[in-house]
């Protein structure tokens, strides 16, 4: 009952709106005379009593007129339509059976019907004004901003600042035929060059950009000049932002580096993937990493039949299990545990009858697997080797590993043990089971990358440490990484090495400055300190070897790099020497062998250390590949016909083969 009591003066004063509107027409009817005062005092009450029924069948008779909108002011028009037929016929079927006149005038409908409106409309929209304009005033004194874009954007934010603690002065668009022109009541001051001079000579506090579709290159220059008229300066939302309903254009918030390295948008095609992953049970391993989680969020929008997130970082996984649980009806089944644990896996895989399978599991930084070579190329090789086996046995379909652009031309270990994979999944015998390897470079706010470390470096007040004033790096924002990578997972042929467009590469020292200037810090208070490269590290990463054709695919910034691939045979001989070198825990045969793998693993080793184990280890001497094969035991796969010699060698058998053997093409 309360709840209702507080609505009865906002209903009185509508009501008394509505009477007004009445005599105001009648007035006018008969020439400001106010004849036949009896049949108006009758039709008042009529008139009254339809009114409430209609303003309380669309919801009008609450008091919150504060926020007054266009919506409001629709639903108060029909409102008033509804109201008048009300009124129209039941004041007909009363005159029939009175001894008043049949009827009013018509034009008395008409015009009541036209002053209500316009009565209750100046009510709410003064009444909201009033409100909106005493919050703010309670409020902390409003701070006066320009505005950039005088588009809809534009618009619409300036529609929304009434309840905030913001007064424009003006906007700036680069559009010259908007100059000297109006949006809202608010003047278009003049281009986005402009902003230092009309700052200073307005005392603007803080800028506002309301660009949701500006890129990347947009957002750097329009930063760059707020930071040189000394501003603050926010942003309204992203379009998907927007476009998915989780802010609205009011909700300003600070630029962050999707924003200012973003990328020109792109259409993504969701129908081949969900028909791809739609009913099917999917297992993700690095879950709980940057692109394991994305992944994870992605994938379960295609309605899967369950999702296993495989990572043996409890924590981490723990809180995406609580995400996917809070955002999707699919079945969640988080597993702690290794990927390189091969009965484990094989028990995961034929528990919940796994068919699809994104391996994004890796140890991926350079430094550490530099100094832990063994452990790097067990997990990122051998436990990918166990992988494949177990999930071909249990059934699988398909296999998409994520791999990286330090795969190309490999000045690292952890670069070589990705390039090892991609070699496995691009010489792997064709199957049932169907493998694709995905390249790309960073994303932007990755775990352990260079920005999460720039940003805790400029909140504690410390200088940013680069590698190399020259340094550069391939970036893309996580999102766009993840559905690209899902687009070529649908395309993709067995064997196929997909590589996606990351654009052009960015200097490090350059982000650090942008991270610095959004911060609102200065290099002079931030200083940029340069370290030497680290071990492994190199100045520019590629996308493609010299000796890869580029070919399109069907995707949008999707591409296939073609080439030579080794035979699987000779392949699993050399990994097989490889995991014989690791019995050892050498780091330099470890690094020999893998040299030997792949040639162009940027690493010399010591000629007189090489020399040592020539005699025990595989070599290559440029022309001819030396491969040790001990029999009667058999590789697992029957071995090709091989067209060289072979020869008896200390009870055993050593097999030679020349290069055009070695690679299928």
């Amino acid at each position: 009952m309360p709840k209702y009591r507080d609505r009865w003066p906002t209903v009185a004063v509508q009501l008394s709106a509505v009477c007004i509107a009445l005599s105001a027409a009648w007035f006018l009817r008969f020439d400001f005379a106010f004849p036949y005062p009896l049949l108006v005092l009758t039709a008042a009450p009529m008139l009254v009593v339809c009114r409430w029924i209609s303003l309380s069948g669309f919801r009008l008779t609450h008091h919150y007129w504060r926020y007054t909108g266009i919506g409001d002011l629709a639903d108060l028009l029909k409102s008033i339509l509804v109201g008048s037929l009300l009124f129209l016929i039941v004041s007909r079927l009363i005159s029939y059976n009175s001894q008043f006149p049949k009827s009013l005038p018509l034009s008395i409908y008409v015009t009541e019907a036209v002053l209500s409106f316009l009565l209750l409309a100046t009510l709410r929209v003064g009444a909201a004004l009033v409100l909106q304009e005493r919050a703010v005033r309670r409020g902390r004194e409003r701070t006066e901003i320009l505005i950039i874009g005088a588009g809809y954007a534009g618009a619409m934010l300036l529609k929304g600042l009434h309840a905030t603690k913001y007064a424009a002065i003006g906007l700036l668009d680069d559009n010259q035929d908007l100059h000297r022109s109006k949006v809202c009541g608010c003047p278009v001051l003049g281009s986005i060059d402009c902003l230092p001079e009309i700052a200073k000579q307005h005392g603007v506090q803080e800028v506002l950009i309301a660009i949701p579709s500006a890129t990347g290159s947009q957002m750097l220059r329009i930063s760059d000049y707020c930071a040189r008229a000394g501003v603050v300066y926010r942003a309204v939302p992203s379009l998907t932002d927007l476009f998915n309903g989780k802010h609205s254009i009011t909700e300003v918030r600070e630029l962050n580096l999707d924003d200012l390295l973003g990328r020109e948008p792109i259409t993504l095609e969701s129908v081949g993937v969900r028909t791809r992953l739609c009913g099917r049970v999917v297992m993700v391993t690095g879950a709980a990493g940057s692109i394991g989680s994305e992944l994870c969020k992605q994938i379960v929008r295609y309605a899967p039949d369950k999702i296993i997130c495989v990572d043996q970082s409890e924590t981490p996984l723990f809180h995406l299990q609580q995400l996917l649980l809070g955002e999707t009806k699919v079945p969640v089944i988080c597993c702690v545990t290794d990927v390189g644990n091969k009965a484990r896996m094989r028990q995961l895989l034929d528990a919940y009858q796994v068919r699809v399978i994104f391996h994004a599991a890796a140890y991926k930084h350079v430094p550490m697997v530099e100094a832990n070579s063994y452990d790097g190329v067990r997990n990122n090789v051998f436990a990918l080797l166990d992988l494949f086996e177990v999930a071909e046995e249990c059934g699988c379909e398909d296999f998409l590993l994520i791999s990286t652009d330090k795969a190309v031309n490999p000045s690292s270990l952890m670069g070589c043990t990705k390039r090892l994979g991609e070699m496995v999944v691009a010489s792997r015998r064709g199957g049932a089971m169907r493998c694709v390897s995905v390249r790309f470079g960073n994303v932007l706010g990755s775990q352990g990358s260079v920005i999460p470390l720039f940003r805790s470096q400029i909140r504690e007040g410390r200088a940013i440490t680069v590698t190399h004033p020259q340094i550069t790096r391939y970036f893309m924002t996580i999102p766009e990484a993840v559905s690209l990578t899902l687009q070529a997972f649908t395309i993709g042929k067995h064997g196929d090495i997909l590589v996606l467009d990351m654009g052009d590469p960015i200097l490090i020292v350059d982000l650090a400055k942008t991270l610095i200037r959004i911060s609102g810090k200065t290099e002079k208070e931030i200083p940029i300190v340069f370290t030497g490269l680290r071990p492994g590290e190199k100045l520019h990463e590629l996308l493609f070897y010299d000796s890869e054709k580029r070919l399109q695919t069907g995707v949008q910034k999707v591409m296939r790099a073609q080439n030579k691939q080794m035979n699987w045979f000779y392949l699993q001989r050399g990994l097989r020497e490889l995991e014989s070198a690791m019995r050892s825990h050498d780091d330099y045969q470890i690094r020999c062998m893998i040299k030997e793998l792949i040639p162009e693993y940027e690493w010399t080793p010591d000629t007189n250390r090489q020399k040592q184990l020539a005699a025990q280890n595989r070599t290559y001497d440029g022309e001819i590949w030396r491969v040790r094969a001990r029999f009667p035991q058999q590789p697992r796969h029957s071995a090709p016909s091989i067209p060289a010699g072979i020869i008896q060698l200390d009870g055993g058998l050593e097999l030679y083969a020349s290069e055009e053997t070695l690679y299928d093409a």
